[in-house]
């Protein structure tokens, strides 16, 4: 039996994470600060293992279950 994972909500830059901290699963930011593509590919691949085993997601965190994986454009 399959089931959907997701982590909802990324972000490309580290204020953003910050300021966002309530919204935001991962923070891509490091990268543009010199952070190896690898190393964050890694960060990501261990928040992926720990959201399968059970980690609440931030948007699961303020009680939302619903996703919309072909939605384009903003989501309500």
């Amino acid at each position: 039996m399959g089931s959907e994972m997701c982590i909802r909500d990324r972000s490309t830059n580290s204020q953003l994470a910050e300021n966002k901290k309530g919204w935001i699963d991962f923070d891509a930011g490091p990268i543009v600060e010199g952070e190896s593509i690898d190393d964050a590919a890694k960060r990501l691949l261990q928040l992926v293992i720990e959201v399968a085993n059970g980690k609440e997601t931030q948007t699961e965190k303020r009680g939302y279950r619903s996703i919309s994986i072909f939605k384009d454009g903003v989501v309500l």
